[in-house]
């Protein structure tokens, strides 16, 4: 897991980024419109990311094709969903509003995944072989 450790720390400095950018481009106009995107991208973006990063670095689950799937759906559903939550911002309509809930339903799966690999794979907290 190795390299989505690097993946993950990567999108997360990127993420990071992008919404200092974005926050400083609000503040710069004075137009706060998209402070829910902003925040998204920060949280979910940054946050997430490089705690996922931390936790594949320090921890090696057993479950590893199951915390691949969690590495991709959650890289996937983070990439995407900020950007369907700005098209449903600036046009709220039944198309917008699916391609949000679509991209949101990757990033769940992958939340719901890493709590499930955190959780119950015995092997991620198990002491270490000297």
């Amino acid at each position: 897991m190795q390299s989505y450790t690097k993946w993950f720390i990567r999108v997360a400095a990127l993420y990071l980024m992008i919404g200092v950018f974005i926050g400083s481009d609000m503040a710069g106009r004075k137009d706060y419109s998209i402070i829910p995107v902003h925040s998204h991208i920060l949280v979910v973006g940054w946050l997430s990311m490089f705690a996922f990063g931390v936790f594949y670095y320090l921890f090696t689950p057993g479950m590893i094709k199951l915390s691949k799937v969690q590495a991709w759906t959650s890289l996937l559903g983070g990439m995407t969903m900020p950007i369907g939550f700005l098209f449903y911002i600036k046009a709220e309509n039944p198309v917008t509003l699916g391609l949000f809930i679509g991209t949101a339903s990757l990033l769940l799966i992958g939340v719901v995944l890493f709590a499930w690999i955190t959780l119950f794979d015995k092997k991620v907290f198990a002491p270490k072989k000297a």
